[in-house]
């Protein structure tokens, strides 16, 4: 999808990203229309391990502040607020979680 493509949603999308491990994953890797507003990001309630979301360099909460994501422990849930929810990664400490998300 080009950078300058028009892919505004008119309806909602919603997918999932499953085995998101100790290297970054992208977590909407299969989106195919631009958001209105963001990303509802949720953490799947039977993860064992924190997942931890930012961008592409995301680390699970052990390297700088600069790196660090944004913790997502089981259950829990974060609305990002982009225009490209391609640009949002997953990361974790140890071990593999999955999130869902919901694009509007």
């Amino acid at each position: 999808m080009a950078a300058d493509e028009d892919y505004t949603s008119t309806t909602l999308q919603s997918g999932s990203k499953a085995s998101i491990g100790t290297t970054a994953a992208a977590i909407c890797g299969t989106i195919v229309k631009k958001p209105r507003q963001g990303v509802l990001i949720k953490a799947l309630s039977t993860n064992t391990v924190v997942v931890y979301i930012g961008p592409s360099t995301v680390t699970a909460g052990v390297a700088a502040a600069s790196t660090d994501g944004y913790p997502l422990a089981a259950g829990e849930e974060v609305f990002i607020f982009c225009d490209n929810p391609l640009t949002l990664y997953g990361v974790t400490g140890s071990s593999t979680a999955t999130v869902h998300f919901l694009i509007n």
